[in-house]
């Protein structure tokens, strides 16, 4: 299915199989639908219900998942820095007693 935009141009428009196996093809993981659906709701993927069908286009699709991407690195950065910082204190505690001994 195409979908005309406003300027004239077109954009392809897939439905809930579709989204899926795009995102199957650009993760290597495949979506359920009910996850699909709670993406719409909470508005995670920019989609259009149509006559109780679900609709998004590539572009939607592919935003999705830089956002996802984009947020993942963030928290494994904030863990990262969590763990060294935890590590460090470890090993200041272990210094400590060390020098009391």
């Amino acid at each position: 299915m195409h979908s005309q935009l406003g300027t004239g141009d077109t954009e392809r428009v897939f439905g809930m199989s579709q989204i899926a196996s795009r995102i199957e093809a650009l993760t290597g993981h495949r979506p359920s639908r009910s996850a699909l659906w709670r993406w719409h709701l909470k508005g995670r993927l920019s989609s259009r219900r149509i006559g109780g069908r679900l609709y998004a286009t590539e572009a939607a699709i592919r935003a999705m998942l830089d956002a996802d991407e984009c947020r993942n690195r963030g928290s494994v950065e904030s863990r990262g820095k969590e763990a060294a910082a935890r590590l460090l204190a470890r090993v200041g505690e272990q210094d400590d007693r060390s020098e009391v001994a």
